[in-house]
């Protein structure tokens, strides 16, 4: 080898080096997940704080994940350390594949795998069948299963570059299963949801707020999970696509706990109509007393089964 031409070759590539798409997105990334723990630190006791008599099974869930998330938050710390520091006087380094992204990536599938085996588990217990919870449990198994493959793999590779191209194929099925498995527990728990809508209007409005929330607290994780894969198939000379996939974790975990501690909102909003109800019974004589008690009625009446705030229901 001429010494010359791998001297050149090597001052090319530190030239060519863009800071701001390859440690950019990192780092942006590596501080957005960290708040994201920070908000899933808080749900996390939020949860804990009010929902004390769950299910057994609920509450390990939260467990699970969130020692989870804390592995995650520290791999993507080392991560960072490693590109923004390590690094730094050296950027054909960031070529090398570090340790602790590899074990992001299991901490991720396993997150993952514990939010979507718990809505499967919801949209069980909204419909009462099993076709659609067992074709997402499927995705989601798959997702799990090749991340795991895709994780025994980045701890064999040392080169970025390469584990991008040989983990292609992998990396996006294991995604796209992540897609569709977030996609078909959220529409169709909404689905079955707006189902139950019964004639009592505050029934109804609790319901439609429900759907909204399902919606919401479910498309996130889809919507993040479709960037890492456009901007991994599009844009694998850059990070851009590493920064996003540093959030999906927490993004997953935070929806999970938005949804169970969403339970407050719900309740808050049945005391608030009792109230509301007893103060409209409370004046105007002995004949307001009747009315009373039918509003009062309604008001508890109203939520269907899936409203217990104690039960598996969400």
């Amino acid at each position: 080898m001429d010494p010359t031409n791998s001297s050149t070759s090597l001052a090319f590539e530190v030239a060519a080096f863009n800071p701001s798409i390859i440690v950019g997105p990192v780092v942006l990334g590596a501080l957005v997940d960290t708040c994201l723990f920070g908000c899933l630190v808080i749900q996390t006791y939020v949860y804990y704080a009010n929902f004390a008599n769950d299910h057994r099974a609920i509450r390990f869930t939260v467990a699970a994940v969130f020692a989870t998330q804390i592995a995650h938050v520290m791999c993507v710390s080392a991560t960072l350390w490693n590109t923004a520091v390590s690094a730094y006087d050296d950027p054909s380094k960031l070529q090398i594949l570090p340790l602790a992204s590899a074990a992001t990536i299991l901490f991720t599938g396993i997150t993952g795998a514990l939010v979507e085996s718990y809505f499967a588990f919801r949209l069980w217990n909204v419909s009462k069948k099993l076709l659609l919870p067992i074709l997402s449990l499927v995705l989601c198994i798959i997702a799990q299963v090749v991340s795991l493959v895709i994780t025994v793999q980045a701890f064999k590779t040392t080169s970025i570059a390469v584990f991008e191209v040989d983990q292609n194929m992998p990396i996006t099925l294991a995604l796209t299963s992540r897609v569709l498995c977030d996609l078909i527990l959220t529409l169709s728990t909404a689905w079955y949801l707006k189902n139950q809508r019964s004639g009592y209007s505050r029934t109804t409005n609790m319901i439609d707020r429900l759907v909204l929330w399902t919606i919401e607290t479910g498309l996130i994780t889809s919507l993040v999970a479709v960037l890492v894969i456009s901007f991994f198939l599009a844009m694998k000379e850059n990070y851009i696509w590493v920064g996003l996939y540093t959030i999906l974790a927490s993004v997953n975990g935070n929806s999970l706990l938005a949804l169970l501690n969403g339970r407050l909102i719900f309740r808050s909003a049945t005391n608030e109509k009792l109230h509301m109800s007893t103060l409209s019974g409370s004046g105007g004589g002995r004949n307001k007393q009747n009315p009373f008690v039918i509003n009062a009625t309604q008001t508890v009446r109203g939520p269907p089964e899936v409203f217990k705030c104690d039960k598996w229901e969400v």
